[in-house]
């Protein structure tokens, strides 16, 4: 009896030392490092980037306690250790020769039962630049891109490196001082560890907005975009120069319309990095091309393009609209809420301020142009500040606005939620924001009853905008030419009180571009 618990007892013992010995393995070893994706196990590498997810192939990898990638420890999910692999992301934070010029490039797997090291060099992605741009004194150039890190040098045309540069934390931008000598061509160039990114310098003075696009002679404008460094003139149509230029900073100036402008055509600006020219042609009001200008207002009731059809909103000829709107040119038309406007909950609570109804004139010489490309473009005074309200923009004969629709409401953009600029301002709104209003979003009111979708011909009546409507594709998909200008409360709750809204508006067009 003793002999046979003393067999089991040496046979307990002997299966638990088996047991062992197969749980801790053998030496672990690493042969190779490859992407997760299965379909490329065979694709091995032996350098990748911090933060790449990799999967390291060997023997004996079961028992994981610890991960390096050059001494940065990686953490990793035991449950995806096999004997066989391994998956793991290369810490984002791990050194490279980029910060550290003598990291070991080792990668060390640690297990219970010994340590696997593999040769393998962690770089960083090559370096980018995405924009350059000049600080206000032209003497420092901003560099936006990224992977800026371990820079050896940055050059400028002609090989002059910068003066000194800084680097932020994210390593994508950089701010360095320009050389003296650089010359005017050719690229700047950034040379990391890893890399050169490159970028045409200098970069090209670009007009993103001019404020008013028909300012009348002694009207202030701004222009903004970016690189205005050294402006050395500013031609208005004719070739009009001026010596008014107010720069505010390299991305803003002032400049006086001047007088003597008898024709549309586009601002030049000239300056140190070269010269640009506006998008647009400046001072269309003069002759009001057709197709394409809907409404200079400047005859009341005209059946072309210098008047409009009628409305419930205001007229205001050039004496009237220069003593109420001044800065325009010619007559106005303008939209005035002089009672309440409650919140738009019941039927007939829209339209309160009054609309204005164009003719339907062409937009367009080829209909099946795409309208993609094309905007909407006027002028806007507001005589008070907005805050409360919108004007729908209504495709429609009177009455029959069923169409296409887009919404103007430039105070809810703004961070104090008030629009009132200083004189008239030029809007743009693509022809892409005009919506249909058969979308889900969309309810209107009649009979006191709500509606979706909205079932007549009213869309003042629309109880919001259409968030789930559709633009067109090319401008024949417009069933008339003829828009509608009103000024609604499309909102829940406030109601606005009499006499806070008076909005001209003038030179109703259609351009190509912005």
């Amino acid at each position: 009896m003793k002999k046979r618990i003393l067999y089991l007892l040496l046979a307990i013992a002997g299966f638990w030392q088996m047991s062992c010995k197969k749980n801790s393995g053998g030496t672990p070893t690493i042969t190779g490092i490859r992407v997760v994706d299965p379909t490329k196990k065979d694709s091995l590498f032996v350098q990748g980037y911090p933060g790449n997810l990799i999967v390291i192939n060997g023997l004996n990898l079961n028992d994981a306690q610890a991960v390096f990638f050059n001494d940065s420890s990686a953490f990793f999910n035991p449950v995806y250790n096999t004997s066989t692999h391994l998956i793991i992301s290369i810490p984002a934070t791990a050194q490279t020769a980029a910060t550290r010029s003598n990291v070991p490039n080792l990668l060390r797997v640690v297990t219970t039962h010994g340590t696997a090291s593999f040769t393998f060099t962690l770089v960083e992605p090559p370096p980018y630049i995405t924009s350059i741009s000049f600080d206000n004194s032209g003497t420092m150039v901003f560099i936006n891109g990224g992977n800026f890190e371990g820079i050896g040098k940055i050059t400028f045309p002609g090989g002059d490196t910068a003066l000194g540069y800084t680097v932020n934390k994210a390593f994508n931008q950089i701010a360095a001082l320009i050389p003296v000598s650089s010359g005017l061509t050719d690229s700047l160039r950034v040379f990391v560890h890893y890399g050169v990114a490159s970028y045409p310098f200098p970069p090209p003075m670009t007009i993103v907005n001019i404020s008013n696009e028909n300012g009348a002679p002694g009207d202030t404008i701004t222009i903004t975009g970016t690189n205005f460094v050294g402006i050395k003139s500013v031609l208005f149509p004719g070739g009009i120069a001026v010596t008014n230029v107010n720069v505010i900073d390299v991305s803003k100036f002032t400049v006086i319309v001047p007088a003597g402008i008898t024709t549309a055509d586009t601002l030049k600006i000239t300056g140190t990095l070269g010269s640009v020219k506006s998008s647009q042609p400046f001072d269309t009001y003069i002759t009001h091309p057709s197709p394409g200008y809907l409404c200079d207002f400047d005859v009341q009731y005209s059946s072309d393009n210098t008047g409009f059809v009628g409305g419930t909103g205001g007229y205001a000829d050039a004496p009237t609209a220069a003593a109420n709107y001044p800065g325009g040119n010619g007559g106005v038309g303008f939209l005035a809420q002089g009672s309440p406007m409650p919140p738009n909950t019941s039927a007939g609570s829209q339209g309160n301020g009054g609309f204005e109804q164009l003719n339907p004139v062409p937009w367009v010489a080829n209909t099946g142009a795409s309208i993609s490309d094309y905007s909407l473009k006027f002028e806007v005074y507001t005589k008070k500040p907005w805050s409360a309200g919108a004007i729908f923009i209504m495709m429609g004969d009177w009455y029959g606005w069923h169409n296409y629709m887009a919404r103007y409401a430039p105070w809810s953009g703004t961070t104090t939620g008030v629009f009132n600029p200083s004189g008239w301002t030029t809007v743009t709104i693509p022809l892409t924001q005009f919506l249909t209003v058969t979308g889900s979003g969309t309810s209107a009111m009649t009979g006191g009853k709500v509606n979706s979708p909205n079932n007549d011909n009213n869309l003042w009546d629309l109880q919001n905008y259409p968030t789930g409507g559709v633009p067109a594709s090319k401008f024949s998909d417009y069933s008339s030419t003829s828009l509608c200008f009103a000024l609604v409360n499309d909102q829940g709750t406030p109601s606005i009180p009499a006499n806070t809204l008076n909005i001209a508006i003038d030179n109703v067009r259609i351009v190509r571009g912005k």
